[in-house]
């Protein structure tokens, strides 16, 4: 509704912005006006096997992030039934090893060092099957999950050890040594550790039974 020349949303429950305006297909300059809007910091562009863009994840400042999808010479701010793939999906193209963070952000972060990383947008509340099976398909053969330091964080590492293994790869969860709560592996890298602790501590640590997943 509109109250004193202001736009207010209600979702009439504890609900994040990007979820408000995504179910109405909002972007943030149509609730704040473009010279209060949140700027945008980063775009993640998602793409099939071929690298074609199918959707990007945009994050804001302060900190928000929403999807939207190529739409003519603009942009949807809603995925609707867009196909859903994991990040960097054509890098990990016959990939042994790939690593799984909890973001973008590290997906690249690793990716630039060297290591092979993915990540899929929504955390573990939108996790889908498809996604192992895309990992899969691109001749991935090791997993390694990098989970962040927090209950969510664990939570997300289950479902996707469970789902990798259920496909066929091996897996590791890696719970790296000295990482602060909420802390990530972004976190742990820029307390001046470098690959040879990251590749360390992959190493100490256990293949994931099937038993386990």
């Amino acid at each position: 509704c509109v109250r004193d020349g202001k736009v207010l949303l209600d979702c009439f429950t504890v609900c994040e912005l990007s979820t408000i305006l995504t179910a109405v297909s909002l972007a943030p300059a149509d609730l704040f006006g473009e010279t209060a809007a949140p700027a945008i910091v980063a775009t993640y562009p998602y793409e099939d096997e071929r690298g074609t863009l199918l959707y990007q994840v945009v994050r804001f400042a302060p900190k928000e992030f929403r999807q939207r999808r190529p739409d003519g010479d603009g942009w949807r701010w809603r995925l609707d039934d867009t196909r859903r793939v994991v990040y960097r999906l054509p890098a990990l193209a016959e990939q042994e090893r790939v690593y799984w963070v909890e973001g973008e952000k590290d997906a690249d972060r690793l990716t630039a060092l060297g290591l092979p990383a993915t990540t899929a947008c929504g955390g573990a509340s939108a996790w889908r099957r498809e996604y192992a099976d895309q990992l899969a398909a691109a001749g991935v053969r090791e997993v390694v999950i990098l989970p962040d330091h927090d209950e969510p964080g664990e939570q997300y590492a289950v479902t996707v050890a469970a789902a990798a293994v259920a496909v066929g790869l091996r897996v590791k969860v890696v719970r790296l040594p000295g990482l602060p709560a909420r802390g990530d592996v972004s976190d742990w890298l820029d307390a001046g550790r470098g690959v040879d602790h990251l590749l360390a501590a992959v190493e100490a640590t256990p293949w994931v039974t099937a038993a386990a997943a």
